[in-house]
């Protein structure tokens, strides 16, 4: 039997590999193995309650560091800390639950399951949407993941649970031949005399069918492999349909840097207009800004709507500003043609935390540009995938997001938008008041960024190709994933009738250490 430390490490390490891409992009491969130290102590002994103490010391260290690292208001802090523990209980009590059920069944139900909570994770409790999903961090590898157009973000969650539990399998397999591997339900009648106490595994799958779940468990971890590589690769090397240039500017707007206040004119020209005017000059169609670039009262909204004017007449480009009207107390962006003329607006829909004004109702608004359909949304918006699905279904060619940030959530969001590309195909170009301005393609690549608190104010140009194709994800959502997990998770729970991990013994060793013990009397 496993000490009870063995499993508090286990949880410690996992919730800090399940972090460490949270901070740093790449560093999101360390998922890899997160859960497979737990995995393996489950495989061997096979109890809940201590899988679930790890996931109680899981929750801790994937969530302190965080919130420490992001300094989220009190409150905040302390509903993300029970809730992400909560989940993580949960998730490693079902991993015992589930795992030694089945040697290949067993490691795919486990990867539907984390599906599950996952989805949960980012829409029961929605205080930051899907930037709060365990697999955004993975848009480092844009390539790898793009079967999530097919399932979501999620379905990373998927492929790394059943692969660490296949693993986990094999490299208990590989420390002790004797490892309890699914087999018929044991014949529970009392031993013949002279029958040994624990009757030979081989007549039922040990080690002779143990070494064939092994086999089978490389065969699916290979497959799995293959198809999901496979659906990355046909995704990527799509061809587009054709091309947008668009640019994006943004810039640090708080009392460190009042000298280059935007409503003032010689601010106005030095972080809208001059940027506006050397995109043009490069040939962008569609230029925009950050979030709340401007605060304008209904009194002054004849003289900006002139300045805004004749900037879209200079530069005969379209312009997508974000600002915040004071009188109707809401956050928009208008839309204004090179004609200098506003087409539309639109109000933020999923207000951040403690964020002041009107929710807006989720009205989509899209212009028409070269032929192409062009839509917009504010910042918090590209977390929830309503809205982002919606303008997939429109086969938008380009949305608009214009974006405040912080100093420390600004990597996790572009993460997070970097994956909405992805699952909805369509490029995504993002102006910063405060963060990082950048363009990014509809597979997810990142084709020019600024760090405004490390660069300063400016502006990022690219040309972005465009598609027509609307994503499975865009038409039907998470309901095909949740179903194929469901029926993933009751073909294991319900697998009971057919197969049992535990040996055929009236001893009933617990761990692998026991049932190897015993090698001498079972293994031939």
């Amino acid at each position: 039997m496993k000490s009870l430390n063995a499993y508090r490490l286990a949880g410690l390490a996992g919730g800090l590999l399940l972090a460490a891409g949270q901070f740093w992009g790449p560093a999101c491969v360390l998922q890899l193995g997160a859960l497979l130290p737990l995995m393996l102590l489950i495989v061997g002994d096979q109890r809940l309650g201590p899988a679930a103490l790890a996931g109680f010391y899981m929750g801790i260290a994937y969530t302190i560091p965080q919130m420490i690292y992001l300094r989220m208001p009190v409150p905040v802090t302390a509903i993300l800390l029970l809730y992400f523990t909560i989940l993580l209980v949960i998730l490693c009590a079902v991993a015992a639950y589930l795992l030694p059920r089945h040697p290949i069944l067993g490691p795919l139900a486990f990867g539907a399951f984390w599906y599950i909570p996952d989805y949960i994770n980012y829409t029961a409790v929605p205080i930051w949407g899907m930037a709060q999903s365990f697999a955004r961090s993975w848009t480092a590898y844009p390539f790898a993941i793009q079967f999530i157009s097919i399932t979501s973000i999620s379905g990373v969650l998927f492929v790394l649970g059943t692969f660490q539990g296949l693993a986990s399998y094999s490299v208990a397999r590989a420390s002790c031949p004797c490892l309890p591997i699914a087999q018929k339900e044991p014949d529970n009648s009392p031993p013949a005399k002279g029958e040994p106490v624990l009757r030979s595994f081989s007549e039922e799958g040990y080690p002779e069918g143990g070494r064939g779940y092994t086999f089978a468990g490389g065969i699916t971890f290979i497959f799995l492999l293959t198809i999901v590589l496979a659906i990355d690769a046909v995704i990527w090397f799509q061809k587009p349909d054709g091309a947008l240039k668009v640019a994006a500017a943004g810039w640090v707007f708080d009392d460190r840097s009042a000298e280059i206040d935007p409503h003032k004119p010689e601010g106005f020209e030095k972080l809208f207009a001059a940027p506006a005017r050397a995109a043009s000059a490069q040939g962008a169609r569609l230029f925009t800004s950050g979030e709340m670039s401007f605060y304008i009262a209904d009194h002054e909204r004849a003289e900006w709507n002139a300045r805004f004017a004749q900037v879209a007449r200079q530069t005969n480009m379209w312009l997508i500003v974000g600002y915040f009207n004071i009188a109707l107390d809401e956050n928009r962006i208008f839309f204004m043609s090179p004609a200098g003329d506003i087409v539309c607006e639109y109000t933020k829909t999923h207000l951040t935390p403690f964020e002041p004004g009107r929710q807006g109702t989720g009205d989509l608004k899209t212009i028409v540009v070269d032929g192409q359909t062009i839509g917009g949304m504010i910042c918090q918006d590209d977390n929830f995938s309503r809205l982002t699905r919606a303008y997939g279904q429109t086969k938008a060619a380009l949305v608009l997001c214009p974006t405040a940030d912080w100093r420390t959530i600004k990597n996790g969001h572009l993460q997070a938008v970097r994956a909405r590309a992805i699952e909805c195909r369509y490029p995504i170009a993002r102006g910063a008041a405060c963060g990082i301005s950048a363009i990014v393609s509809a597979r997810g690549e990142i084709l020019a960024k600024r760090d405004h608190y490390a660069q300063g104010p400016g502006f990022v140009c690219a040309d972005v190709p465009v598609y027509s194709a609307i994503t499975p994800f865009a038409r039907f959502g998470h309901t095909p994933a949740l179903v194929v997990c469901a029926f993933t998770l009751i073909a294991a729970v319900f697998n009971k009738t057919l197969f049992s991990t535990r040996p055929t013994c009236y001893n009933q060793p617990t761990s692998v250490k026991e049932v190897c013990s015993a090698k001498n009397e079972i293994c031939t």
